[in-house]
């Protein structure tokens, strides 16, 4: 049996073809649809610079939207599913996120699975202090002294 992913999207393309625009509008679709969907959607890219600069790119587009400013944006919205007063959505998403910033979650794939191992630290019965390597070359010196 398969399973089932709700609102599961991967986007796959090349440098400077439009990946953080189609990213931003995904989600915007998504909170616009339902204000609280901020607190439960997830936005993931792969360096520190690309979260923060599509975290920018969205709360620059609510900006616009909450006031009317953006009507190419706004209309390729209504033509992918939003309804009603989007410029109202988007002043109260808004207002969310600054009040809620923490459950504003874009973020890298590695910050992702830290937190992921974090909440399972116990479960997966690792000390307090652990440490995650990503240096290869580095684990494999310490596995071949530990080996010797």
């Amino acid at each position: 049996m398969k399973p089932k992913l709700k609102n599961f999207l991967i986007y796959r393309s090349s440098a400077g073809s439009g990946k953080t625009y189609t990213l931003v509008k995904e989600y915007l679709k998504l909170v616009l649809n339902d204000p609280d969907n901020f607190r439960s959607t997830l936005a993931v890219t792969f360096t520190n610079k690309a979260a923060e600069e599509m975290k920018s790119r969205i709360v620059s587009s609510l900006i616009k939207l909450s006031g009317g400013k953006d009507g190419d944006l706004e209309k390729t919205l209504r033509g992918e599913g939003v309804e009603g007063d989007i410029s109202l959505k988007a002043g109260v998403i808004l207002q969310k996120i600054l009040h809620e910033y923490s459950y504003f979650s874009v973020t890298t794939i590695d910050s992702f699975f830290h937190k992921v191992i974090r909440s399972f630290a116990r479960e997966l019965k690792l000390q307090l202090g652990y440490n995650i390597e990503l240096d290869l070359p580095a684990v494999l010196e310490k596995i071949t002294d530990k080996l010797l």
